[in-house]
């Protein structure tokens, strides 16, 4: 049982939050090395890897779902039912990675040719694509394993998995893009070929753990269990919204960028390398926001939701110190952040000046975001997923529009068009605290006398 003290959120959220900065330093190493290989390069395994993700988030979405049921198994005692789970939720993933790789095989090139202005960076998209498409399997299965060691609060082994999937990332993106260590010298293609083949390494791990590992026997998980429509199906309920959720946030942010991109090159190299920052913004808030689903879901299983509001207020407070702890070089020295992933021999001054500018700029929305992730992952953690699909919806509506008149209409410059985010960090936040405020009673979640 999970108890809800300060010490307790950050056994969970500082192992996650670990391993997501271990991630986020494979983005920023990625970033810094296909940048030195000129801009069509970088562009190209930016707007690339947006795609990838954009689809990615759908398998996301199922490990979310995983991690909720089994948190809430977790919180109901039933440790046998939480391997039936896992496995249901991996057949899950094969069958939607299946899909997904076809999808990115014949309908890559002809999409990518539909959204780029420029031939060159079309071409080496779909280049980025055929090479990153293979990887999808691995990583859809890898979050899902991870899912289940967050829902039991189990998260020191994540560590670990990440930093074996960081190594191998690292030497393979040094030995396969410049051709070092006797590999051949694949340039830009390395990279995505490189992150396919240590998502596999990183599952492998995880997966033969939760095997082998006496500690997790108690969850009955196998490889001789049966597909179950009756777990099957409550599971896809549970996470279709949260796929969708995901798709379309990210696909959101593809518009985003393929706007800049008409815009001009550097436009869009600014916007990157503003997008390889997220990805340190994303170290706490991605841990505190795994961590909300595991307690709510947890206290849901107890049946103890008046708890609920306690807990939120605890990790929204970590949230918030945290994020000022690991990001606040974003407004102090942004220009140094950015110099630490801007190696394009050829970069302008006015795109280093321009990526510092909106990077500084773009770091209150982070803040407000690190906040706002507690209510929106405990809407989720209390099994209320098309809510949050339909908060998701409201926010990408606004962003859309915002998009359509700070870029098109009004032709913006690289900075101020960053007020995008603000509007959707805070739509997605204000509609979550209103919704769990106005109906506190119905869900329970305060103390009946």
């Amino acid at each position: 049982m999970l108890n809800l003290s300060y010490k307790s959120i950050l056994a969970i959220a500082l192992p996650l939050m670990f391993g997501t900065f271990v991630q986020s330093l494979i983005g920023i190493t990625d970033g810094a090395f296909v940048s030195e290989l000129g801009n069509t390069s970088y562009n190209a395994v930016g707007n690339g890897s947006i795609i990838y993700v954009a689809l990615f988030m759908l398998a996301r979405g199922i490990s979310d779902g995983t991690q909720i049921t089994i948190a809430k198994k977790f919180g109901e005692n039933k440790e046998s039912e939480i391997g039936e789970v896992l496995f249901n939720a991996q057949f899950l993933q094969l069958i939607l990675s299946g899909l997904i790789f076809l999808s990115f095989i014949f309908l890559g090139e002809i999409f990518v040719h539909a959204i780029c202005e420029s031939k060159d960076l079309a071409l080496a998209m779909t280049d980025f694509l055929q090479y990153r498409s293979w990887g999808i399997f691995f990583a859809a299965l890898y979050v899902t394993m991870s899912a289940f060691y967050i829902g039991l609060g189990k998260t020191r082994i994540i560590i670990a998995a990440t930093l074996i999937l960081a190594l191998v990332n690292i030497f393979l993106d040094y030995s396969l893009i410049f051709g070092n260590f006797g590999f051949p010298e694949m340039g830009m293609v390395g990279a995505p070929l490189a992150s396919s083949i240590s998502e596999a390494v990183a599952f492998t791990f995880l997966f033969m753990y939760a095997l082998k590992a006496p500690k997790f026997q108690k969850f009955n998980y196998h490889l001789k269990l049966k597909v179950k429509k009756a777990i099957r199906v409550p599971l896809f309920k549970l996470s279709g919204p949260l796929m969708l959720q995901g798709f379309v946030a990210l696909f959101t942010w593809l518009v985003f960028f393929s706007l800049l991109e008409h815009h001009g090159a550097a436009d869009l190299e600014v916007a990157h390398n503003i997008r390889y920052m997220y990805f340190l913004a994303f170290v706490p808030i991605f841990g505190y926001g795994a961590a909300t689903k595991t307690f709510v879901s947890n206290l849901v299983g107890r049946n103890e939701r008046h708890l609920i509001p306690l807990i939120q207020r605890r990790i929204a407070l970590l949230s918030g110190i945290s994020i000022l702890i690991i990001f606040h070089g974003a407004f102090l020295y942004p220009d140094y952040l950015i110099g630490i992933v801007e190696h394009n021999p050829d970069i302008t001054l006015e795109i280093l000046q321009n990526s510092a500018d909106a990077l500084q700029f773009v770091s209150g929305s982070i803040i407000l975001y690190a906040i706002m992730v507690v209510p929106f992952n405990s809407i989720a953690a209390l099994g209320k997923t098309n809510l949050t699909f339909g908060i998701e919806v409201m926010a990408i509506i606004l962003y859309l529009i915002a998009c359509y008149f700070f870029i098109v209409k009004w032709n913006w410059n690289i900075v101020n068009v960053w007020w995008v985010e603000y509007i959707y960090f805070g739509t997605i936040g204000f509609a979550s605290i209103a919704y769990l405020y106005i109906n506190r009673k119905k869900l329970g979640l305060e103390r009946s006398n």
